[in-house]
């Protein structure tokens, strides 16, 4: 193998947070095992660091207990961990693919509604998959004449970040959303709403950026909460596809929203399937949850190029029908760790990079 380095992209701030010891929710040391068992370097850079004409990056690289920023010739494989919102990084990164680069993960940001589009394309998916539109006026009071209950978020945005919730109760419909003051920070306002009209705060949302508006899955609860799960789904040292681990995510008992960097607190699968699925086989639901993401990511990759790491939200129903929720390229990974599934979020590293060095010797046979 002639090249036995591969590049790790981040933005700025994460390469900042290397340098200093601080990189928050990316265990860096992760990746460094999984590479020296195989004998490769990896290398971590930002995009600016890369000069096309000379096909050469400055890249930090470890040195002992520190790191050391170098010069060296672009590695011919690189794993993308940044998210870039200019066009002229997407175009850089473009360059690099058409100068032969194998860069996977090369886009990890999409739509939610090019992703529910690209799944729905799928008979055998659409089981799994809630009714969404885009978000206007008629489409949510549509929705609201179909649904008990119906969610609206934005097309691109991560964390639950902009998450709304219209439900129907026996006094009529109420709206919930977060309110940010300076005084009090963020808090959850419930307030009744007309059937007929929108709040303006919702209008405003909407007119601000895209929304979706999806019905409310029928989800199974654990301890009277909302939960989901994060099914990590990763190509490996073989290339194909595997699930690397399932945990749970539980709302608080103030909001419907899961995520933990909302608040949301983490369980395994197996101790939320306890109290909310007794009655059904635990290894068959798990079961039928690996076998639906899988195809999900297989058919996602089909359409997407270079998809080689997804952080999937899902839910089950109380039958225990697995259930899609949305897709995230870049999985922050921190859950398993949360959960002290700590083989697991070990996994999660080592998997993208040993993927990394089977494209590498792909590129450069061995013998």
């Amino acid at each position: 193998m002639s090249d036995s380095r591969i590049g790790i992209l981040f933005n700025a701030n994460m390469l900042k947070g290397l340098l200093r010891g601080r990189t928050r929710h990316e265990a860096i040391s992760f990746y460094e095992d999984a590479a020296r068992r195989h004998g490769v370097t990896p290398i971590f850079f930002r995009i600016e660091d890369i000069h096309l004409p000379s096909m050469r990056v400055l890249a930090y690289v470890r040195h002992h207990h520190h790191y050391v920023k170098q010069s060296f010739p672009l590695p011919d494989v690189i794993h993308n961990r940044a998210i870039y919102f200019r066009s002229r990084a997407a175009k850089k990164l473009s360059m690099l693919a058409e100068r032969g680069i194998l860069l996977y993960n090369q886009v990890n940001r999409y739509g939610k509604m090019k992703i529910h589009d690209l799944l729905s394309c799928n008979p055998s998916l659409l089981p799994h998959l809630p009714e969404t539109h885009l978000a206007t006026k008629s489409s949510v009071l549509d929705m609201m004449s179909r649904h008990d209950s119906i969610i609206l978020k934005p097309d691109n945005s991560s964390v639950g970040k902009g998450l709304m919730k219209l439900e129907r109760t026996e006094r009529g419909w109420n709206a919930c959303y977060a309110v940010i003051s300076r005084k009090h920070g963020k808090r959850w306002r419930i307030r009744p709403i007309d059937h007929h009209t929108l709040p303006s705060i919702i209008v405003k949302r909407m007119n601000a950026t895209r929304y979706l508006v999806q019905e409310t899955l029928p989800l199974a609860s654990y301890d009277e909460r909302p939960f989901d799960l994060r099914v990590s789904v990763q190509r490996n040292y073989t290339g194909q596809w595997q699930i690397t681990g399932i945990v749970g995510k539980v709302a608080p008992r103030h909001t419907f929203v899961t995520n933990v960097a909302q608040g949301g607190s983490v369980r395994t699968f197996e101790e939320i399937a306890a109290q909310s699925l007794p009655a059904l086989s635990y290894s068959q639901v798990k079961q039928a949850i690996e076998d639906t993401a899988l195809r999900i990511a297989e058919t996602l990759s089909d359409a997407l190029p270079h998809m080689a790491d997804l952080g999937l939200d899902m839910g089950v129903s109380p039958e225990g029908l697995p259930l899609f929720i949305e897709c995230n390229g870049r999985d922050q990974r921190y859950s398993f760790r949360e959960a002290h599934l700590l083989d697991t979020w070990r996994m999660t590293y080592s998997n993208p990079m040993e993927y990394g060095i089977h494209l590498l010797h792909s590129r450069h046979p061995v013998g």
